[in-house]
């Protein structure tokens, strides 16, 4: 018996063949009165002679048309990014756009797959979150221009030569303000605890030690194979099990802090007499734990709100130039230091 194999066609075929986008042949096949009566003639045509067929869902009674959003993150395990994840979901669903999330766990391939999936799929924006261990390669672009949707970054520093829209938290100033607040306190060892996705906010804190001319004792550095609490209190265990150690610990991030807490508890260390400890991101359960965490606060409502208003935007045709938006942290001051 001869075999054939169905080959289905997509709505990012007919988009190539169009020279157009995914959302735009959505629209189009959907009568959509805000796609031109040429365009809608010229999908048409293609789509028949591709032999594309779908099942279209109903509609909900009040015959509103819902857009969908393409979300990837690197995770969803740790505070924040739940966070970002909650706080888009929060947003587009007031504008009636649904958001379909894809995680990375920090791996540019999965980021690369999570692309080319939503490529097939159609989707009307991206909004990427890269965490600073994950390289934005020539091959991540390459799949964006297969997606071919307006696409917005939210990233840990600049990036040159970005050609989308970006937006991203100035982490070295926020890490220097928390360096200088340890050092105006009158700590005079300070050291830092982290793992293996928070090496860019390590290169961070060494930048701010020396700004402060101040000495980098590689003792006091502790970088765990375990991530937040784990990693936290994995890396006071390091450090308590030197003959000297830091009298101020900068954590990379506030979950990293909460775990340091408990290991200082546990060896019967005060805080911060016996070891003062700093934070980043300020989650909300920060201010709760100990007598509350100082941190360095991330403004993550606004950079949702700024990244979510700017790619809607970019879906409603703007052709303004690409921008790159730096975002100031503040240093939320507590009980730890």
């Amino acid at each position: 018996m001869e075999e054939y194999q169905t080959v289905m066609t997509t709505l990012a075929d007919i988009a190539k063949r169009a020279g157009t986008s995914t959302s735009t042949v959505s629209r189009a096949l959907k009568n959509d009165p805000r796609i031109s009566v040429d365009m809608k003639k010229k999908i048409t045509e293609i789509a028949a002679q591709e032999g594309y067929t779908k099942h279209q869902a109903k509609l909900p009674v009040t015959g509103q048309r819902w857009g969908r959003i393409g979300l990837i993150v690197p995770e969803v395990m740790s505070g924040y990014y739940a966070r970002i994840v909650h706080l888009t979901n929060q947003y587009f669903e007031k504008q009636q756009y649904s958001v379909t999330t894809r995680i990375t766990e920090f791996h540019s391939t999965a980021l690369i797959r999570h692309l080319y999936d939503f490529a097939q799929t159609g989707i009307d924006g991206l909004l990427l979150v890269a965490d600073d261990s994950e390289e934005l390669s020539p091959k991540i672009f390459h799949a964006l221009d297969a997606v071919r949707q307006p696409a917005m970054f939210i990233t840990t520093s600049y990036i040159s030569n970005l050609d989308y829209d970006g937006i991203y938290l100035d982490e070295l100033r926020g890490i220097t303000m928390g360096v200088e607040h340890l050092i105006q306190r009158g700590y005079k060892n300070i050291g830092f605890l982290g793992e293996q996705e928070t090496l860019g906010r390590l290169a961070s804190f060494r930048e701010a030690m020396r700004k402060f001319h101040m000495p980098i004792q590689e003792d006091f550095i502790a970088i765990s194979d375990s991530r937040a609490e784990a990693g936290g209190y994995d890396c006071i265990l390091r450090l308590l099990s030197h003959s000297h150690r830091p009298d101020a610990v900068f954590a990379s991030y506030d979950q990293m802090a909460i775990g340091a807490i408990k290991a200082l508890q546990d060896a019967e260390l005060r805080i911060p007499q016996d070891m003062a400890l700093l934070g980043f991101d300020d989650l909300m359960v920060s201010q709760y734990i100990h007598k509350g965490i100082t941190t360095i606060q991330n403004p993550c409502e606004d950079m949702i709100s700024i990244s979510c208003r700017i790619l809607l935007n970019r879906i409603r045709h703007d052709e303004s130039t690409p921008q790159q938006i730096a975002l100031k942290p503040q240093l939320i001051i507590r009980g730890t230091t």
